[in-house]
């Protein structure tokens, strides 16, 4: 056979078993079967008809950079390997003893020239290009051909980060995608959402195989953090060994998702295998010397019935403390409590299933549950300090914190397809996040030497229940000679959010005066805070997709949704793309979004007990409902949902086949943002709040529309693969993200307290890198494969709380990390990987004294890397 594009004489030949082989291409062309294979890489969708077929397939490797459209319905060998060839300008020849052979370049028999326009379109397909389903209900829509931008991770890329967790591969790998990853103290054991062009990750959808995930029942109501009021998607309980790829949307998407998708929309595809399976366990640890990390992940694939599959997967970790803590002097001695990332137990498992009972007519199901408990260290209560217990910690004590979270979702749901009457999906998800916390070495003083030294703190649940129906229909129309994708749908979705109240030792006034009332670091959650939160959503949408001509493509959607607690949103998307050339495209979006308030935004309270009064009545603090009427009384008004305006205008440019850069700009306006209000204190809120009745109440403060933001930036993304002869393959990607927000309006408090604090405003505006650069080469030579990515963190702000200490506020400079990985197959199951996270032990800047929370706290909250520095690690893989 010929070389395929310059590369060496390298084919593979696929037979189940070589004695299928002559029985099935005599009769290739005329033996059918069912075909039900998705969009995906040419190369896999070409092994799934080989495996099916029993037919020879033989192609090189350079296929898989190649983009395969849908392989559907009841089709010969030959029909089945020509409709996955459709569009990329290859074509099939039938070799001597019968094998087909995938070629570059116009066919020359009668069949394959019969579509000039798949001759045309070669260009538009591009081998750096994937199929994606997010953004679009078109079955033939690419990452590079689509009217928004699209980013493609597939798994391979993510298990060459060397990252433990989906959060962390995304965040290295993607330049729009950031997240603190200090991971210190209780602030680290949070939640890990999906932050795209510097927005709250809890304004981004994250979608599973295309369905609704629930978000996390954890808002996130730390001091000194950024995202505060956020009830993120906890993206880390999805194992990596599940993932098949992950499309990153970054486009405002309400018109075609619903409710926050107001930055972009995450799907996470999970795997699809009838067959085989794979182990991977890995070993690392701080070059500090802590830190120790195991981890194991696999998957099995299993087939069922109507070209069915069953594919499990899982995943553990294990990792040991760290301590990224600052020594300090407090009660004339030297104090060095470990201050860092959290010992953790963790793991997830994931199921994905789908049967077929008949050509047209499949049942599907996908299901994930994971635990993940962590245990870390908080401010050390000194024993010189009025709330320590002597008789109990004579030495003092350093109160420990422990968190679970257990996290569990399943998919049911059937998609029928005729081609007279459309592409029907129907399903059903149920999820539910637990969150409960546990603390231990620690007392309520005012108990003295009776108070417990454990309290359970709070539990934290929060419920999703998701039906869908959706449906598609490619139409033929006049004015084109390609079809006309309509959608259309219906959704309901209930939601269920439940405090539960901590011990009672927690929370309560033990009898002894001067001294903290509550667990020390840790006071519980009250009966008064406890509380159920419901509602139902009800949405409908239609879209409208057209290829106009082979230059023009034009999209529009629009959905309502109502909801039972705040009334209906309208939102509608238009998008367009014109391509001058097949190597030059321009693509722009103009659409509204909205996130509505989360029930935890709406139902969080928490109450602190501080002292009591000269009556012996307790003096409290308490972070209110916005409903509650001592919020009111101080101002608090009726939630509403962020909505936004979202323009976007991008280029596309694909000089050849093998190399792509786009060039995207965006603005995100959004009115009226959720944030927690200042904190609420004084002589005038103590008036207000006494003649309301609340007179207990001595600091308050509430969730509320605070501002109105704008949101500027770009996105540019290039790739480059070198075809190296003799010298193997070498993938060049880059990219490069700046974003800025700015505060267009700030909604006053009617009584003129402070709605958005100083350091709020430093949050939205600065606290996060200025811009992200990501360079990354894959370098593939025999059983070599080298990856190396290099990362530039801009710079970022941390504001004081108060304009008094202004000149306190700091800029942290801008740093550069390197990850490497390298691979070694012995053979083609069996891999070994060395690698190191943050190569050249990079840290951030020390974190300005006058600005911590603690004084062991060295690094900052808002830290995009962790400040742990150089991480290694070593990979055993295994496939079978």
């Amino acid at each position: 056979m010929n070389q395929f594009n310059r590369v060496p004489l390298r084919t593979f030949a696929l037979v189940p078993l070589a004695s299928l082989f002559f029985s099935f291409a005599a009769s290739a062309e005329e033996v059918r079967q069912v075909y039900h294979i998705a969009p995906g890489p040419l190369d896999e969708v070409l092994l799934d008809i080989s495996r099916q077929s029993g037919q020879v397939i033989s192609f090189t490797p350079q296929l898989g950079n190649y983009s395969s459209a849908r392989v559907d319905g009841s089709l010969s060998a030959q029909q089945a390997v020509d409709a996955a060839l459709k569009g990329t300008g290859l074509h099939v020849q039938v070799s001597p003893d019968g094998a087909f052979v995938i070629k570059e370049g116009a066919a020359k028999s009668a069949q394959a020239t019969s579509s000039v326009k798949a001759q045309t379109s070669a260009a538009q397909a591009p081998t750096l290009d994937r199929v994606v389903a997010i953004g679009t209900r078109r079955s033939d829509a690419t990452a590079l051909t689509s009217a928004a931008p699209v980013d493609v991770i597939n798994a391979a890329e993510l298990k060459q980060t060397g990252a433990t967790s989906l959060n962390q591969a995304l965040f290295q790998l993607l330049p729009s995608f950031n997240f603190p990853q200090n991971n210190s103290a209780t602030r680290g054991q949070d939640p890990k959402g999906a932050s795209l062009r510097g927005l709250s990750p809890d304004q981004t959808l994250v979608l599973i195989n295309g369905k609704r995930r629930h978000t996390s029942a954890v808002v996130n109501i730390s001091g000194g953090v950024p995202f505060i009021g956020a009830q993120p998607v906890d993206l880390d309980m999805i194992p990596i060994s599940a993932i098949d790829h992950v499309e990153v949307l970054r486009d405002g998407a309400s018109a075609q998702y619903g409710s926050d998708a107001v930055a972009g929309v995450v799907n996470i595809v999970l795997k699809e295998r009838d067959s085989g399976g794979g182990i991977n366990t890995q070993l690392g640890k701080y070059a500090q010397g802590d830190g120790f990390s195991k981890t194991t992940d696999g998957w099995y694939g299993i087939g069922l019935p109507g070209d069915g599959f069953l594919t499990l997967s899982f995943n553990t970790l294990n990792n040991k403390p760290d301590d990224i803590g600052d020594k300090y002097v407090a009660d004339g001695q030297l104090q060095d409590p470990r201050w860092g990332g959290a010992g953790r137990d963790k793991y997830n498992l994931a199921a994905n299933a789908e049967i077929g009972l008949n050509d047209q007519w499949r049942l599907y199901s996908f299901a994930t549950f994971g635990q993940d408990t962590s245990v870390n260290n908080t401010p050390p209560l000194l024993a010189s300090s009025p709330n320590n217990v002597a008789s109990i910690y004579p030495g003092g004590t350093i109160p420990k914190y422990r968190y679970r979270y257990e996290d569990g979702a399943v998919t049911v749901g059937t998609r029928y397809e005729d081609e007279s009457i459309g592409r029907f999906d129907l399903s059903a998800t149920y999820g539910r996040d637990e969150h409960d916390e546990l603390a231990f070495n620690t007392v309520n003083p005012s108990y003295g030497a009776n108070s417990p030294t454990k309290f359970n703190v709070a539990t934290l649940v929060n419920d999703q229940t998701n039906i869908t129906l959706d449906y598609a229909k490619d139409l033929d129309v006049n004015w084109s000679s390609h079809p006309l994708t309509v959608s259309a749908g219906v959704a309901y979705r209930h939601e269920q959010y439940r405090l539960e109240a901590g011990d009672y030792d927690s929370y309560s006034y033990g009898g002894i005066d001067n001294v903290q009332v509550g667990a020390v670091q840790a006071s519980g959650l009250t009966p008064d805070d406890a509380g159920t939160f419901k509602r139902d959503v009800g949405g409908v949408y239609f879209g409208l997709e057209n290829q106009v001509t082979d230059k023009l493509q034009v999209g529009v959607a629009g959905r309502t949704e109502h909801y039972s607690d705040f009334g209906s949103a309208t939102t509608g998307k238009l998008s367009a793309r014109y391509d001058f050339t097949p190597q030059v495209g321009l693509r722009g979006t103009i659409n509204n979004a909205y996130h509505a308030p989360s029930l935890g935004q709406i139902g969080t309270s928490w109450t602190t007990t501080t002292n009591l009064d000269a009556n012996g009545n307790p003096v409290l603090t308490r972070m209110l409902p916005a409903d509650n009427p001592a919020a009111r009384a101080l101002g608090a008004q009726p939630l509403k949902p962020e909505k936004s305006t979202n323009y976007s205008l991008g280029l596309v440019l694909r000089p050849t086949e093998h190399a792509s850069l786009t060039i995207d700009a965006y603005q995100i306006s959004i009115r009226d943002r959720l944030l927690f209000s200042g904190g609420i204190s004084g002589p005038l809120a103590e008036q207000i709040l006494t003649n309301a009745g609340y007179g207990q109440y001595s600091w308050a403060q509430f969730m509320t529309n605070a501002a109105d933001t704008r949101t500027r930036g770009v996105d540019i993304v290039g790739k480059y693969n070198l075809d190296l002869a003799q010298f193997g393959d070498l993938n060049l990607s880059a990219g490069y993200t700046k974003a800025r927000t700015t505060i267009e309006k700030v909604h006053e408090n009617p009584n003129g307290f402070e709605v958005l604090t100083r350091e709020a405003r430093g949050f939205i505006e600065h606290g996060y890198p200025e811009d992200k650069l990501v360079f990354g080469a894959v370098h593939t030579l025999n059983q070599w494969t080298i990856a190396l990515n290099q990362t530039r963190y801009g710079k970022y702000r941390k504001y004081a709380a108060a304009e008094a200490n202004a000149q306190y506020d700091q800029v942290f400079s801008a740093q550069w990390t390197t990850d490497l990985d390298v691979n070694y197959a012995f053979t083609k199951q069996l891999r070994v990987s060395v690698g190191v996270n943050n190569l050249f032990d990079s840290k951030p800047d020390d974190f300005n004294s006058r600005l911590r929370q603690t004084p062991g706290q060295q690094y900052s909250y808002l830290s995009p890397t962790a400040p742990e520095g150089a991480f290694y690690y070593t990979r055993l893989s295994y496939d079978f």
